[in-house]
Order: structure tokens, then sequence, then C-alpha cells
């Protein structure tokens, strides 16, 4: 036993008398000639060590270099191609009497390497192996024997790789790309096929406009073939910004990484969109899935997905909105389909689910098949309400003439904003194409109630087409179809849109703020233009609008009440005063409306009332909501109950309502002037009836020829 002791105490001794002598005897600095000539045979390129060569004894021997850099050739942005201020490497001597190479960990300290492409194409990279038959006269270095049958092959092995304050720069002057890092700090442990290796890793730089700062872990266990490689135990996490979008936190944690292996994924970010300190865009996204990708790289799947998020900022419909996804979905990556399944979305109240495709492509198709039970659009937009009619109609003068002294009233007069001649922005509508539908329960948009609503359009290269919409809506159904043609500007659009069997007044309470209607009914709107702002719609459109209505009221006039008017403007007495509700019920209404140059003008217009016939004329102008029409009342016969005995003194006779004002404030006016010389009858009794006063007011003079002549003057004055 003591023989063995001094024995190994006698191998230990001379190896370390061996590295003494390798070390005192051996100065490694004087190869650094022969190492630069080397490489400048090999690549072309000048090798500088401006540092010292140094032996490393402990924990293993080996060398340790500083100063050391790579230079480019002449014309390129920085001098050198790689340099580091200083490198440290090892190797085990015991193994390699057993042909075994075991290099320790490789460590590098202020690494820098740098790539550019110029304008021309060419690239500091170019040359950097030189072809051995490029110059003959270099000398031919002989090839290492092959190992024989006797031999033993070499084991290599590396400890690990260590990079501490690395950095690079890669740029390309032909389309004015970089790519820098500003701190790389790598640790890998020994590289070794079939291991786990542990890897960490911390970078910080950008890539053009693009700023990142990561950090992460993970174990590698290589394979003889690259791809058969997998990861474990992921963990990724860092920050992104450009100067209008930052993920102020990120993180990726994944299991289990491996081609043809289904994988647990977690994410979470919190980031914002907006140019500097104003945000348009924030919140915060988190997440679990699956996801697969097969050995060949042609098969994506993602399972099990559901995603949250929390949103808020002036880019949204609503200040704060929660959204979620969940789903399944597969992307054949050769032929560049994705296909959805199972799709479950929601946005705070809104939910919708269904399933859908995408086709990637110079222009994306998406298809899609979705349906929602309920879908409340004013709560989910949380828009605030229009002004409701009652609104518009607060401090409204009463009907009749005396609405003429409201004129500086602005409520009155409904004075109307200007309208933007701004068109809207349609180039997304040439980025993708669509063909989907949406199937809804009930949805209510604008206070307006519709339900069992199924939609469906097609996009197609900037044309949309509305296929079919159909819905319920206030007691009846409408229908619509429509195109809109994005591909030239401005827009043109086309619309067909039925209404059946509908409650007319809350339509027009919701869409336009108007009760002046009521009743039920048909509409029909065919319509066309070209624009779509919001001065464009109104001055640009062009079509036709047909209404039937039946059993309603005309809300805010009271025709008998302006019968009495009449009566009274004939008889000279005062109208009775009769507190009655300001409205005229009907039992049929017709209308045709052509629209064109920003008019819609009607001259059918009938309403059929108990005892009442009216037929009217005129128009509407749809810029600045302005009524210009005539009414024509005759009494038909027994009026009870709509004016009583005093109106039926004035049947056969033509009462004129003139309504004029704005959309909201509409204002109506016994037209006299109209009533008097538009009636026979009436202009007769009152040529008799003038011509008596005219006698008992001028006595014998009445007969005289120049009185008589003045008279008639005056008397025709009063009917023209």
């Amino acid at each position: 036993m003591k023989k063995i002791v001094l024995i190994l105490l006698g191998i230990a001794v001379a190896a370390l008398l061996a590295i003494v002598t390798l070390i005192s005897l051996i100065d490694p600095n004087q190869f650094k000639p022969q190492l630069a000539e080397q490489v400048r045979k090999s690549t072309g390129r000048e090798l500088v060590m401006a540092g010292e060569i140094d032996w490393r004894f402990w924990p293993s021997l080996g060398l340790s270099l500083e100063k050391v850099a790579l230079r480019n050739p002449a014309g390129f942005a920085e001098p050198d191609l790689v340099r580091f201020e200083q490198g440290e490497a090892s190797v085990a001597l015991l193994p390699l009497l057993s042909h075994r190479l075991e290099i320790g960990k490789v460590t590098l300290s202020g690494a820098h390497l740098f790539i550019q492409t110029k304008a021309d194409g060419s690239s500091n990279l170019s040359g950097l192996l030189k072809d051995a038959t490029a110059d003959a006269s270099e000398p031919v270095v002989p090839a290492a024997p092959a190992p024989t049958a006797d031999s033993k092959p070499w084991q290599i092995s590396l400890q690990g790789v260590a990079l501490s304050q690395a950095s690079a720069l890669v740029q390309d002057d032909r389309s004015g790309t970089s790519l820098r890092l500003d701190r790389l700090d790598l640790d890998m442990g020994q590289l070794a096929t079939g291991q786990w290796v542990p890897v960490t890793l911390a970078a910080k730089g950008s890539a053009d406009k693009l700023a990142f700062d990561v950090k992460g872990q993970t174990q590698i266990k290589l394979a003889q073939e690259v791809m058969a490689s997998e990861l474990k135990d992921l963990s990724l996490s860092g920050s992104l910004s450009d100067p209008s979008l930052r993920f102020d936190s990120f993180s990726i944690k994944g299991d289990r990484l491996a081609l043809g292996e289904w994988s647990n994924l977690t994410l979470a970010l919190k980031g914002a969109k907006g140019e500097g300190q104003q945000a348009s865009l924030a919140g915060s996204l988190e997440g679990t899935l699956k996801g697969r990708l097969d050995k060949e790289m042609k098969l994506a799947e993602l399972s099990d997905v559901l995603l949250t998020a929390a949103l808020e900022g002036d880019a949204l419909p609503r200040p704060q909105m929660k959204l979620k996804l969940a789903g399944f979905a597969r992307a054949e990556l050769d032929k560049e389909l994705i296909t959805l399944s199972k799709l479950v979305m929601s946005a705070d109240e809104a939910l919708l689910s269904g399933d859908g495709t995408v086709q990637l492509g110079a222009v994306p198709s998406i298809s899609f098949d979705l349906k929602g039970e309920k879908l409340d659009l004013d709560k989910w937009l949380a828009r605030s309400a229009p002004t409701t009619p009652a609104q518009a109609r607060e401090d409204k003068p009463t009907v009749g003439a005396s609405n003429t002294a409201a004129t500086g009233d602005k409520e009155a007069t409904g004075k109307s904003e200007a309208l933007s001649a701004v068109e809207p922005d349609l180039g997304a509508l040439k980025g993708v194409d669509l063909d989907g539908r949406l199937q809804l329960g009930s949805l209510r948009l604008k206070g307006l109630d519709l339900g069992t609503v199924d939609l469906q359009v097609v996009l197609a290269k900037g044309l949309l087409t509305l296929k079919q919409f159909s819905a319920t809506v206030a007691g009846g159904q409408v229908s619509a179809k429509g195109v809109l043609d994005a591909r030239q500007q401005p827009a043109t659009y086309k619309v067909h849109k039925q209404v059946a069997g509908v409650n007319i007044r809350p339509l027009l309470q919701t869409l336009a703020q108007s009760d002046l209607l009521e009743g039920k009914g048909d509409l029909d709107v065919q319509v066309q233009g070209r624009g779509l702002s919001p001065l464009a719609l109104r001055n640009g459109m062009q079509g036709k609008v047909t209404l039937k209505l039946s059993d309603g009221a005309l809300h805010g006039i009271n025709l008998a009440e302006m019968i009495r008017e009449a009566r009274a403007t004939l008889t000279g007495k005062g109208a009775e005063q009769v507190k009655e509700a300001r409205k005229t019920d009907f039992s049929a209404l017709t209308a045709s409306f052509q629209i064109a140059d920003g008019i819609a003008r009607s001259n059918d217009i009938q309403l059929f009332a108990p005892a009442l016939r009216v037929k009217g004329e005129g128009q509407t102008a749809l810029v600045l909501e302005s009524l210009d029409f005539l009414f024509l009342t005759s009494i038909v016969e027994s009026s009870k109950g709509q004016g009583g005995k005093d109106v039926d003194e004035l049947k056969e006779i033509t009462i004129p309502v003139r309504i004029g004002g704005h959309w909201q404030a509409p204002s109506y006016q016994l037209d006299v002037k109209a009533l008097l010389s538009n009636n026979k009858l009436l202009e007769d009794k009152a040529r008799k009836e003038a011509e008596r006063g005219l006698k008992k007011l001028l006595g014998d003079k009445a007969d005289n020829e120049a009185v008589k002549g003045v008279a008639d003057q005056l008397l025709k004055g009063l009917f023209k």
C-alpha cells in the first residue's frame, strides 16, 4: 500500500514538474506571428493580438488572451469583424492520454461582432474562407494521417461557453435595416448530446426602431440531428418597445418544447400603444394554451387556448374593456391555411361563438360563421344617448300662426351643425377578403331592439356585398341588400331596404330623433350614391322612398284645431279654445319621395282621416334638415269628434296648412292667403261681406266709380 501511495505521489510530482517546466520554458507569445500568418492565409484578414497570452494553471491548464481582433477589409464602417477584451480556455491533460480532448469552459469578455452588407451587396463576410486553389504559390499543407485500425478516434467535449458584456451590430445598407446588441450575457453548460444542458441569457439592444431587453433560462438537450433537440423549463421575460407600441413587460413559460410533442405554454404581457406619454390604448394579456409543431414543420396546432385581456384607452369603443378568447387552431404551414374551431369570444357582455378559416397570402382571406344569443352594442359601446324627441320639443311654440314669433329660438328653428365632408379611410377593405355570417338572437343598437338577426357579407378586393340582412324590429320585419365599392375614391354604394309591418314611431324616435308619425306599415328604400362622409351621404344620395301606414297619427299637429282657426279667420270670431292633444288620427297615409341633390321631394302625400281628406306635397332639405310642405285639407263628412259642428260649416272648402321649420322643431301654420284665394265659395262670400262693409263705411260715396275702382283693387289684393 505504501508503495502505491509513493507511486501516485511520484506521478503527481512529475506532472507538476512537467507543467512548471512547460510554463517556464515555453512562452506562448512567441507564437503570435505564426498564428497571425496562419489566419491571414486562411481568411485573408489581419489578426491583431495587442495583449499578452498567459498560461492559466488553475483549475486546469489553459491559456488566456487579451485584446484580440480580426480586422475587416478597408471600406467598412468599423475596423474589426470580431474582437474581444479577454478570453480564456483550458484543456485537461490526463484525458489526452486516452484520446479525449476535454476543453474547459470557454469564456469571452467584452466580445464584439460587426457584420455589414454595403449598398452594392458586398459584405465583410465575403471571402472569409479562401479557396485552397485560389493561390497556387501557397505551400500545400499535408493532410493529417487517417487513423489506423489500431488507433482510437478522438472524443471531443466542451464544458461550456460563457459570454460576458458582449455586443454586436449587423447592418444592411441596402434596406437601411440594422440589428444591434448593446449587451449580451450568455452562459451555457457542457455541450454534450443526449444530456440536459442549462442555459441562461440576457440581451439588450434594438432591431431598427424596436428596442428590446430580455432575459431567460432553459435547459437544452442536443441531439445528433439538430431538429431533434429539445427544450424544457423555458422561462423568457423582458420588455419591447418602438415609437408607437411598447410592451412594458412580457413573459413566456413552457414545460417542454420538442417537434411533434405537445407543450404547455403560459403567456403574460402588459403594454401600451400611442406616441409619447399619451397612450391611446393600454392593457394586459394573460393566458394558457397547448401547442404542437409536427416534425416536418408543416402542421402547427393550438389546443385549450384561453386568453384574457383588460384594455383601456381612447382608441377603444368604451373607456375600459375586458376581452376573452378560447378555442382551437390548426395551421397548415405549407398551405398557409389556418382553421379555427370551437371559438368563444367575449367583449364585456358581448359573447360570440363559432368557427372560421384564414387563408394567408398577399391578401388574406377570412371566412367565419358566428352566433350569439344577445348583443347590446349600446351598452358595449357606452355612447351618449341621443337627444330625445321630448327634449327637442322643449319650449316649442304652440301650433298656429304664432309659431313665426319663435324665429329667434334655436330649439324652434332647429339650427343644424355643419356636416363633415371628410371621407372615411376604407383602405382596410382592400387588405383582406371576407365571407362570413353572423346570427344573433337579439341586438340592441342606438336604442333600437332587433331580434333574430341574420347577417351575411362578402368582401373581395375592396368590393363589399351585403348578401343578406334580416331581423325583426318594432313588431315587423326588416331586410336589406346592398353593395359598397371601395375600389374607387370616393366609394359608391347601392342599398335596397324593405321594412314590413313595423310600428314607425319607435323607428323615427331612435333613428331620426323625431316622433312626428305614428302607425303601422311598410317602408321601401332604394338609394345609391357616391361618398360616405356625412355631407356626401345627404348631398349625393339618389333614390326613392315609399311609405304606407295605417291606423296612425300625425303628432304635433291637430287638423281639427287648424280648421277651427280657419273658421275663426273667415268669420272674424275667436276660435274656441279646446284642450286637445296635438295630433291628428288617420286611417291611412301614403307617400313616395324622390331623393336627389340633397332634397327629398314628394307630390303624392295622401292622408285619410275621419271626416278629413288630406293631400300634400313639398320637400325637405337633408343637409339643413328643414321642412317645406303644404297640406290641403278637405272636410268630406260629419266631423263629429274632430272639431264638431263648427267645422261642418266648412264642407267643400279646402284648408291649407303649411309645415316648415326643422326636423326636430317643426312649425305649423294656417295659410290664410291660400285659404282665401283657392276657395271660390269663400271668395264670393268674402267679396259680398267686403262690399257690404265698404257701403257702410263710405255711404253715398260707395256708388262713385273712382271709389269703386279703389275698392275693387283692394279686394283683388286680398285674394291674390
